[in-house]
């Protein structure tokens, strides 16, 4: 191969537009199917004449940025052996295309949830929950873009459970902060914008302009003994434009 790897790939090439690269394959000896480039192959040759393929995927491999295709890699492919002249070809893509990433702008890049006072009597076991507060996440986004959303806790980015862990300012117990999208408390995941990562909900497609997510905040009940005092949380909400 000639070309640059995407950071991360050990088989897809940067094109000069962030977040699409390029992967190579070839036939997978005489018996089809494909092979991923870089390879090297040894197979005995058929009494029969045979062809070999070659194909190239643009692979998205993080959020997609925009830009022109440049430097584009390249597949340098060598035949060789004891019953035939040794045979190189070099596959090139050519051209140049123009990409445009479909992104929205976040009208509201900060919520601050103030929730009410809760007393003891609304948490009286373990998932019980009170003190709903809703907020709208604003966006503005061309038509048709799909919005995924990862929340991540802030506190403990590893945490994947859908209840906030309390910030290191509070001083109660027994009581945690969940982050609900209609009915369902979400679980938490990783800062990444990847398609698919963990927990990441789609929270519609936008048909072109401003666009609303109303977001609620709530007490749960966690186990332990229930101790009075502050509850203070903070998340992040990373974007996927997809």
């Amino acid at each position: 191969m000639n070309g640059t790897l995407v950071s991360g790939y050990s088989n897809v090439y940067q094109t000069g537009v962030p977040g699409i690269g390029v992967h190579f394959y070839i036939t997978f000896g005489f018996n089809g199917g494909w092979s991923d480039v870089p390879t090297t192959q040894t197979f005995n040759v058929p009494n029969s004449s045979t062809t070999h393929y070659t194909r190239a995927d643009l692979v998205v491999t993080g959020p997609v940025g925009s830009g022109t295709t440049s430097n584009l890699p390249s597949m340098l492919i060598k035949f060789s052996g004891s019953c035939i002249t040794t045979v190189t070809a070099t596959q090139t893509l050519t051209g140049s295309t123009s990409v445009t990433g479909n992104s929205c702008s976040v009208t509201t890049p900060t919520l601050a949830f103030t929730l009410p006072r809760a007393f003891s009597k609304n948490l009286p076991s373990a998932g019980a929950t009170t003190g709903d507060t809703t907020l709208p996440l604003g966006l503005n986004c061309p038509a048709g873009v799909k919005v995924g959303i990862t929340v991540t806790d802030a506190v403990n980015p590893a945490n994947r459970s859908s209840t906030l862990s309390l910030a290191a300012n509070s001083s109660a117990a027994g009581v945690g902060v969940q982050i609900v999208n209609g009915t369902t408390p979400l679980s938490f995941g990783p800062d990444s914008a990847v398609a698919g990562t963990v927990n990441q909900w789609i929270a519609g497609t936008s048909t072109g302009g401003a666009m609303q997510i109303p977001l609620t905040a709530r007490y749960v009940r966690t186990s332990g003994t229930l101790v009075p005092g502050s509850v203070n949380g903070k998340a992040t909400f990373t974007m996927s434009y997809q």
